[in-house]
């Protein structure tokens, strides 16, 4: 192809006005954390891939983002906008004659009408969103965190109040039609493909990476002026298990090892936890007391971002018991603090960890009981879980991440000129 040919074609190409929609409020915890890495992700595109754009309808993240670099567009969204939409998506389905009615009183509806004015081409949710179901002309792409409900369907947070029925019809509506599906494994898009139809050449593995401020913390040692044992009244070591109390997360394994470790080897171990209640936590705790630990197990609740890495630093280890998976955030963190990690032996979230974790069984909490013990008594196994974490971690990069990104959206771009603005 002649240069002047190619630079007749390339001046069809303009930057992809892409939207970044951010539903994740600050609470939401470790979701919270995995949005703003893959909004800070599309940062780092070149600017002749794209022009960002930034939204979100929690008005209160608009300040929050503030603090990352992020200035995000509020898209307000209340209770008579939302029903409008949803009276217009059943209208518009099973009444196709009042389609073009309908179009001429309301052109676009109450979310997608502030797209559409800021020329966005493609709508990226970084996060899984109901919003996805509500657009009509936008092109977007969408993010796939688990499927947790067909992977544990025993859960009351799966069965209750028909989650599953509702995560299952919106994947099942949302994920054939999205331009690109990321998920955080290989087992992740394996299940995508396999369970709702998605084309794979249309689903990508983007890993998650840990939250900005441990990022930020990496390499630093502990602040001599914060000791997490006297803030929290501990006489004893600790491990740290950052979890909204939700009852896949399993704390209950985690007191039921600590009371093993005592009785079979004598040594007495605390617990900080930290994380919202999601119906769970007064469980966990009358098991606390039941088990004779609660001078030694404390409930931090929702800890400040920059007391967090402390956190991680000053345990010994972090213990994360989870049933979900295939991947989560915590482990991440830990490695990049030099701190070992205790985690499931289950399939998918063994795969994140590799060898960089000492594997617990599910079924036998005295599994959690030996690699503390281990932990304890040879100081050369710590160091040894350190370096390991350490190059694990060094396995993922953002460069790598941004190229997924890349190659997306380049192929969108080029697509992109077949039709006018």
């Amino acid at each position: 192809m002649s240069g002047t040919l190619a630079s007749k074609i390339d001046s069809f190409l303009r930057p992809v006005r892409l939207g970044v929609y951010f539903g994740q409020q600050l609470h939401a915890g470790g979701g919270f954390q995995q949005s703003v890495n893959a909004a800070m992700l599309v940062k780092k595109l070149s600017q002749d891939i794209v022009e960002p754009y930034f939204f979100t309808s929690e008005l209160g993240n608009v300040e929050v983002l503030k603090g990352f670099g992020i200035d995000a567009i509020h898209i307000p969204l209340g209770t008579l906008q939302k029903i409008e939409m949803m009276f217009r998506a059943r209208v518009l389905s099973s009444h196709t004659k009042f389609l073009l009615l309908w179009k001429k009183i309301l052109i676009y509806n109450a979310f997608e009408k502030h797209l559409v004015r800021y020329g966005i081409d493609l709508l990226y949710f970084i996060s899984p969103a109901e919003m996805a179901r509500r657009l009509e002309v936008t092109n977007y792409m969408t993010t796939v965190w688990d499927l947790c409900q067909r992977d544990d369907v025993e859960f009351p947070e799966v069965r209750e109040n028909r989650i599953f029925e509702g995560r299952e019809k919106y994947y099942h509506s949302i994920l054939p039609k999205a331009v690109a599906v990321f998920v955080d494994s290989p087992l992740g898009k394996v299940n995508v493909v396999r369970r709702y139809g998605v084309d794979e050449e249309r689903v990508h593995v983007l890993p998650f990476a840990p939250a900005l401020g441990v990022q930020v913390a990496t390499g630093k040692e502990a602040s001599v002026a914060l000791n997490m044992r006297e803030k929290y009244s501990l006489d004893v070591p600790y491990v740290y298990y950052p979890a909204q109390f939700w009852s896949h997360k399993n704390h209950v394994y985690l007191l039921e090892g600590l009371r093993a470790l005592e009785d079979r080897y004598g040594i007495r171990l605390g617990a900080i936890f930290s994380g919202g209640d999601k119906g769970n936590l007064s469980y966990v705790q009358n098991a606390v007391e039941r088990l004779g630990l609660d001078v030694r197990v404390r409930f931090a609740g929702f800890v400040p971002n920059d007391e967090v890495p402390i956190l991680y630093q000053q345990a010994l280890a972090l213990v994360m018991p989870t049933y979900f998976g295939p991947t989560n955030l915590p482990p991440l963190e830990a490695f990049s603090l030099g701190v070992p990690v205790l985690y499931p032996d289950k399939n998918g979230l063994r795969d994140q960890v590799g060898d960089a974790a000492l594997l617990m069984d599910l079924d036998d909490p005295q599994s959690m009981a030996d690699h503390l013990n281990n932990l304890i008594t040879k100081p050369e196994l710590q160091e040894e879980m350190i370096r390991r974490g350490y190059k694990r971690l060094n396995e993922y990069s953002d460069e790598a991440r941004v190229k997924v990104l890349e190659s997306v959206l380049r192929d969108f771009q080029r697509r992109r000129i077949c039709w006018c603005a």
